[in-house]
């Protein structure tokens, strides 16, 4: 199994996600000192724990993605490990965060972290709304679920249109996935739109996969084209 990380970019982004947090700190100490010294600006006070919030929050996402270990994209390799090297991985370098080729097809991967009983109606996906202690610390978990289907499709979207500029005359189609890394997840699928799988059975879903293949001389021609990429952008 290849393994191919935009090193630059993941650094970039646990950058921010640290700038994030720390001005977002800063922002709500300020407001605190404000409200307690200067009760007179109690609307400027909620701006700043209003702005103070968010940055926090996405200084929270960013490093779950980013900086913590394993990092997302790290948790999908080992999952992938065992496969030979005609299977590539690709994190962070397209308009997809993830994409997988292998010697059948071109996916793109769309990473799930969360727990708990997940459901798919076709293309419907919701959680457990069952009262439970997990379901209220989930209120406070960085991951959420989301909507899986519009993620993966824009993913697929993105991607095609990548291959459109730049690996003209190599006519594949793209096929989404969605990824559950949390071995906790429990999934309930009834006639998915985009097909979800558990990491621990990725591997076996790409060997077994039977649907249509693309060529041997296709294969070639988008490896190359997809690594003159990646050598490019992570350089």
């Amino acid at each position: 199994m290849r393994v191919v990380n935009n090193t630059k970019k993941i650094a970039r982004r646990a950058k921010i996600a640290q700038i994030a947090n720390l001005g977002g700190l800063v922002i709500l100490g300020a407001g605190l000192v404000i409200s307690l010294t200067r009760p007179q600006y109690a609307f400027y006070t909620l701006g700043l724990l209003i702005i103070g919030v968010l940055a926090s929050q996405y200084g929270i996402v960013q490093a779950f993605r980013y900086v913590r270990k394993p990092r997302p994209d790290e948790e999908l390799a080992d999952a992938l490990k065992g496969l030979d090297d005609r299977y590539r991985l690709y994190n962070y370098v397209f308009p997809a965060h993830h994409v997988m080729l292998s010697p059948k097809k071109l996916y793109t991967v769309v990473l799930k972290s969360v727990d708990g009983k997940v459901i798919c109606e076709g293309g419907k996906w919701r959680q457990d709304r069952r009262f439970s202690i997990g379901r209220i610390l989930r209120v406070f978990s960085p991951e959420v679920l989301g909507n899986p289907v519009r993620e993966a499709e824009w993913d697929r979207d993105a991607m095609t249109q990548w291959l459109g500029r730049n690996a003209e005359g190599v006519e594949v189609v793209v096929e989404p996935l969605v990824v559950f890394l949390n071995p906790r997840a429990d999934l309930d699928i009834r006639g998915p739109e985009v097909t979800p799988v558990k990491a621990k059975g990725l591997k076996d879903l790409l060997r077994k996969d039977e649907g249509r293949a693309i060529s041997a001389e296709k294969y070639r021609e988008l490896a190359r084209v997809l690594d003159q990429a990646a050598g490019s952008e992570v350089k």
